[in-house]
């Protein structure tokens, strides 16, 4: 039988065939090797590579990533929460989403319906989600969560971040190349604000524009965009990754690919810390009510901690996650199970909802899973 074949006859059949019939395709992988001789030490391996060869052509077979065969091989092989909900018909805690994926970007509604808003690379709300900034090649856009456009501006360099200001949202920061850069929120006053690595900005909460980045050598830098008075400023430190103030404005999270640190609204450093041997630190994000969460990347697993907790561990690794607007939940885009998590940090409990890739898909051609997700605001 031809790859084609298999996927045709998994198409027609039920649900509960299709789990016989994958079950029998690895007992027959099972059932025709041949007999061992004892001195040949390596055929067990051969026999467990022969079923997990069995396992992946099944896997393979499958027409799309939410098949409910599929979801079965995951779950037998550990991948992926038990029982997920088949779509999300609803935010867990409630508020909106922005949800940006290699297949463009969609706005996604309390009540899980969704608009998609175009080829965007990436999203991001403005202060109590009324307007959306979005970027892609060397186009900046600013909009309404419904897609219609207020303006937009054009740049040689390639766009890879943008951020709105807290408060009255009267700046906008943007990375355009190597360069930083600043707009008003109505798309005028547009300018240059210095050279910076290619990490994405942070503002300060607070009446005035403050604005944390990354320069060139790897400093980070906190500076009062309107004034252009540097307030603050590290030494160099390798790779930073992330920046992120807290809501309260009082503790900048500077991420690097083995430590994190915690500075000071003044800069100065509050507390460190190292990640285990073998583990890279890969995003964090403050809770409203400053609680800070850290994606944490193994070789073959990740893992979410809250305040030094472990509170989710699973296989692959995770995608930018992002709070509830009530800090009680976390969503964690999780890849390798093609499920979003929306996890209750304190109890432990979670709600999971398969066949993302399939929901913020274009076609059925084109399945890109979204792990770059903002939660906002009922």
């Amino acid at each position: 039988m031809t790859e084609r074949e298999l996927r045709e006859a998994f198409r027609t059949v039920p649900v509960e065939d299709a789990r016989g019939r994958a079950l029998q395709v690895v007992r027959a992988a099972y059932g025709e090797h041949e007999p061992v001789r004892p001195r040949r030490r390596w055929a067990p391996a051969v026999t467990v590579a022969a079923c997990a060869l069995a396992a992946a052509l099944v896997v393979a077979s499958l027409n799309a990533p939410g098949d409910a065969v599929a979801r079965w091989v995951r779950q037998v092989l550990g991948a992926g929460h038990p029982d997920p909900k088949p779509a999300l018909v609803r935010v867990p805690g409630g508020g909106r989403l922005l949800v940006s994926s290699a297949d463009g970007a969609w706005a996604v509604a309390a009540d899980g319906a969704r608009r998609r808003l175009g080829d965007y690379t990436g999203v991001s709300w403005s202060p109590r989600g009324l307007f959306v900034v979005g970027w892609r090649d060397g186009e900046l856009v600013a909009m309404e969560p419904s897609g219609r456009v207020h303006w937009s501006l054009a740049r040689p360099g390639r766009i890879t971040a943008a951020r709105w200001a807290p408060g009255d949202g009267y700046r906008v920061a943007y990375l355009s190349g190597r360069t930083l850069r600043i707009v008003n929120g109505d798309g005028t006053g547009d300018r240059r604000l210095a050279a910076a690595a290619a990490v994405a900005p942070s503002w300060r909460a607070g009446r005035e524009y403050v604005l944390a980045y990354a320069d060139p050598r790897g400093r980070v830098r906190v500076v009062n965009v309107d004034t252009g008075v540097e307030l603050s400023r590290t030494p160099s430190l390798r790779r930073v990754r992330r920046l992120a103030w807290s809501s309260d404005g009082r503790r900048l999270a500077v991420v690097t690919p083995r430590r994190v640190l915690v500075l000071g609204r003044t800069g100065s450093q509050l507390r460190e810390h190292a990640v285990p041997r073998g583990t890279a630190v890969d995003d964090v994000r403050w809770s409203p009510a400053g609680r800070l969460a850290e994606v944490r990347r193994g070789p073959r697993t990740s893992e979410i901690v809250v305040d030094g907790r472990t509170v989710f561990t699973g296989s692959g690794r995770f995608g930018t996650v992002a709070w509830s607007p009530s800090g009680r939940r976390l969503l964690v885009p999780w890849p390798a199970a093609d499920q979003w998590l929306f996890l209750d940090v304190d109890s432990g409990r979670a709600t999971a909802v398969a066949n993302i890739a399939r929901q913020f898909a274009r076609g059925p051609a084109r399945q890109a899973f979204p792990d770059g997700v903002e939660w906002c605001c009922p």
